[in-house]
């Protein structure tokens, strides 16, 4: 299924909005590491492919695309060319938690 770049947008844009309510697990909220919580906080959301190192990696990915002036389209097409086995919505949820838990500073470029 083909989506356009602004259907991307406003699925990781709604993405980014739910995580922003601040619904993390009373296990991501207690961790002191913000790998250690984001790998919680990716496995309550049920995006946990059993590899939490690669989800460590693939989330600081994420950050650094921001930090680079991706666009979030661009953010998840590149993010789903991982073959991750994440389907489009999971890759959108997956950014939000990234961005949520390991660079905050770029959720307002969902947010307009």
């Amino acid at each position: 299924m083909k989506f356009a770049s602004h259907d991307i947008a406003k699925l990781v844009g709604t993405a980014i909005a739910v995580a922003a309510l601040g619904l993390t697990t009373p296990g991501s909220a207690a961790a002191d590491d913000p790998s250690d919580a984001f790998v919680h906080k990716v496995a309550a959301d049920g995006l946990d492919l059993g590899s939490g190192g690669d989800d460590i990696l693939l989330g600081q990915e994420v950050c650094e695309a921001f930090s680079g002036g991706m666009s979030p389209a661009r953010v998840h097409a590149t993010m789903l060319n991982h073959d991750s086995g994440r389907t489009p919505r999971q890759t959108a949820l997956f950014m939000a938690d990234a961005v949520q838990v390991l660079c905050p500073r770029y959720a307002d470029q969902f947010i307009s």
